[in-house]
């Protein structure tokens, strides 16, 4: 069972930079919550070069010392590929590596890893059934209409306690659509990014 799936609400955080250590850590641990972590294996450690910033600032990402003492207090992690690429635009070869190489050290470092999170959101019936094939049993980045399409709610730095209501609830219905919208915009400057993921 995932952290909070009893409850019909799971934390997760994309990419498993550092500031997951350094604040949200403290913050669900003093409260008793726990979260699920999606690690891009290539980079732990490292700072996060895959992806293009409009500041041009690097941040870091999880160490495996900072994972394991996460894992201690009962967070989970699952993987968020390889290199943080576009999924859908892989080759078979391709595909296969980022999943099930990236499952494989998880599990090799710290025990089983049965969740994956689409880089992107971007995802179809062919990453799926890949998915399925490397072992996972649930992925998220979806509609919501099966295990392997979780739908995930994106929290910003533009949320409140407001709009992460109306998100949690999906009420009312007007405003939850108009924050979906704003969800795909910001979405779209993704494009960079994956652009530069394809070199």
């Amino acid at each position: 069972m995932l952290p909070g799936e009893e409850d019909g609400i799971i934390i997760t955080f994309d990419d498993g930079e550092k500031s997951v250590y350094d604040y949200a850590f403290p913050i669900l641990k003093k409260f008793g919550m726990k979260a699920v972590v999606f690690l891009i294996v290539d980079y732990i450690g490292k700072s996060n070069l895959w992806d293009i910033t409009l500041a041009g600032e690097r941040t870091q990402h999880l160490s495996w010392e900072e994972i394991f003492e996460m894992k201690k207090h009962g967070f989970q992690f699952g993987s968020h590929t390889m290199t943080h690429r576009d999924l859908t635009r892989l080759s078979k070869k391709e595909l296969e590596h980022e999943l099930f190489e990236s499952k494989r050290i998880i599990e090799a470092k710290i025990g089983e890893c049965y969740c994956v999170s689409y880089p992107f959101n971007r995802v179809n019936r062919y990453v799926i059934h890949a998915a399925s094939e490397a072992g996972y049993k649930f992925g998220f980045g979806g509609d919501g209409s099966s295990n392997f399409l979780l739908k995930k709610e994106a929290i910003y730095i533009t949320d409140d306690t407001t709009s992460l209501g109306v998100k949690i609830s999906k009420r009312p219905k007007y405003l939850y659509n108009y924050l979906r919208v704003q969800q795909t915009v910001i979405n779209y400057f993704t494009i960079a990014t994956m652009l530069n993921r394809k070199r």
